[in-house]
């Protein structure tokens, strides 16, 4: 009996030890998450999302109405200035032919009184009764140069309208659509038999294609605000190509748009509006590595770097800790509190970490402030 009753006191004893150890041991240590003053680089940098496009794309449109007759260039295909693209029917409504062809002989008849009227002249011209400056038969010859002149203008009118093809002096005019530019065939939105409108109607004129020299590409994209208030032309940026995520393609701002893609309205009472109105900015001159093709299109993010500071003392901002705008950091010490705050002077930031220009020193140890909790503040 009397040797349980030693065990269990022993076991007691034992335990309220191990549990005052313990409690004197976490009472008495409290440490702090640490964070090193380090040196590093501080970039400030605005984000712009947009695509690759080529700089110089044109849409194909006919100059005359009518049905597509041929196709002669396909997607992806390339072209050289002045190669055929689309030959473009006829397709006249009946009253614009009756009407063409009713003033080609209206034209034709008065041709033909003018002859008349200059020929009677003529002949009394040469019996002497007239002078060859007679008014009437100077005005005669005038008015057949001109009649001739309507005759032809009419006739050429006429199969324009029918065929599509007239010759005019030494100049060849055809219903066949040749390339402005040399360049690759981006898209195709005609059929062959498909009507179009010509860019003479009043009416929005048809878009057969389009055509990119896609050997220039540029990227364009939009920023904030407050962004395009830092940006210039020469800037230098870093693009990232969705197709090539692990690849950088660099290049330079070479244009900032004066006005914004989207102006907020001010009458606009909807406060959950954002008034962040957007900016083109198009970034040329890229370097692209010989195994990157880039295609119109290709959705891409561009990093400019407007402020960087190199080799500077950094802390990340989660270290800091506000008095009112005033910056601290928490240094460990022997206190009873265990720390003491000590204010700092800012530089840069790049919203993860900030440079500190004043206060500490590299190496030195400061308390990770967003890890204390509210017993700390």
């Amino acid at each position: 009996m009397a040797k349980s009753w030693l065990i269990s006191t022993a076991c007691i004893v034992f335990i309220g030890s191990g549990v005052w150890v313990y409690l004197h041991s976490s009472s008495s240590t409290d440490p702090f998450p640490i964070l090193n003053v380090e040196k590093g680089t501080i970039e400030k940098q605005a984000m712009a999302v947009g695509k690759i496009v080529p700089s110089h794309a044109i849409s194909i449109k006919s100059p005359i109405e009518g049905i597509v007759g041929e196709i002669y260039a396909q997607v992806g295909q390339d072209v050289k200035q002045g190669q055929p693209l689309v030959k473009v029917s006829p397709n006249p409504t009946p009253q614009a032919l009756t009407d063409a062809s009713t003033e080609l002989m209206r034209s034709e008849a008065e041709l033909e009184s003018a002859k008349q009227k200059l020929s009677n002249l003529a002949e009394l011209l040469k019996q002497g009764v007239i002078p060859s400056n007679y008014d009437e038969y100077v005005s005669a010859r005038s008015e057949v140069k001109s009649a001739n002149a309507t005759v032809l203008q009419k006739r050429q009118n006429l199969e324009l309208i029918q065929s599509g093809e007239a010759l005019i002096g030494d100049e060849h005019l055809t219903s066949t659509i040749l390339a402005p530019i040399s360049g690759t065939v981006l898209n195709r939105k005609v059929e062959v038999g498909e009507p179009i409108i010509s860019t003479a109607s009043s009416q929005a004129a048809t878009e057969i294609m389009s055509l990119a020299d896609m050997n220039s590409m540029i990227f364009k994209g939009s920023v904030s605000e407050h962004d395009a208030a830092q940006l210039i032309t020469g800037m230098p940026v870093s693009l990232s190509v969705a197709p090539y995520p692990d690849i950088e393609i660099k290049g330079v701002i070479t244009k900032v748009a004066i006005q914004s893609e989207k102006l907020n309205s001010p009458d606009d009472t909807d406060t959950s509006k954002s008034f962040d109105n957007g900016f083109e900015i198009e970034v040329g001159q890229l370097n692209i590595p010989d195994n990157v093709t880039l295609r119109s299109g290709f959705s891409s993010t561009a990093k400019i770097t407007l402020k960087k500071s190199q080799d500077v003392l950094t802390l990340p901002e989660r270290a800091l800790k506000f008095e009112g705008s005033k910056p601290n950091v928490l240094i460990a010490d022997n206190s009873e509190q265990g720390f003491h705050q000590q204010e700092v002077v800012l530089g840069l930031s790049d919203g993860i970490k900030v440079e500190v220009l004043e206060g500490v020193s590299l190496g030195e140890e400061v308390i990770d402030n967003s890890m204390m909790g509210s017993d700390h503040g």
